[in-house]
Order: structure tokens, then sequence, then C-alpha cells
């Protein structure tokens, strides 16, 4: 999924067009992972984001990305995608 990006959890704040995530509460837990960057692949399409934000509404191993990251992968009319990421 995507969401509407500013001021995130990690305590940065960051535009549409960063490639950033928002990790799943069970994994940001205290924020341990912040700024860490991750490796996202989806339909072909390999690219890094950092850790900025929490999701409290994502699954186990999902993440929200921002705006400009999700575009990179899909058309926002896709709403939810599902790809494979890691540390």
């Amino acid at each position: 999924t995507f969401f509407a990006d500013g001021l995130g959890a990690c305590g940065a704040t960051n535009s549409p067009s960063d490639f950033i995530v928002a990790l799943n509460s069970a994994q940001y837990g205290s924020g341990g992972y912040c700024f860490q960057m991750i490796t996202i692949t989806y339909n072909g399409k390999t690219t890094q984001a950092q850790i900025t934000d929490e999701c409290p509404g994502c699954p186990y191993g999902g993440l929200d990305m921002s705006t400009g990251l999700f575009d990179f992968f899909a058309d926002p009319s896709a709403g939810v995608i599902y790809g494979e990421w890691s540390f």
C-alpha cells in the first residue's frame, strides 16, 4: 500500500518522491530499524528504500510505501501490491 508521507515515527520528514517505507508495527518494535535500507522487488523491478516510519495497520512483513516508491512499481489504482523485500 502507499501513504501520505511527512513526519515519520523515526523523526524524519520526507516528501512523496522519496523512496521510503513505513515498516509494520510487529517488526518496527521500538524503532531499531529506523533509517535502515531495504531492497524491494515487484513485477521484475527492484530498488532500495529507507525505513522512516511505522505502519500500525500493516500485517507482519507488510510495508506502506511513499507515493513515489509505489509509482515506481505500479499504478496507484492497484492499491495493494505483493512483492518481496529484505534487509
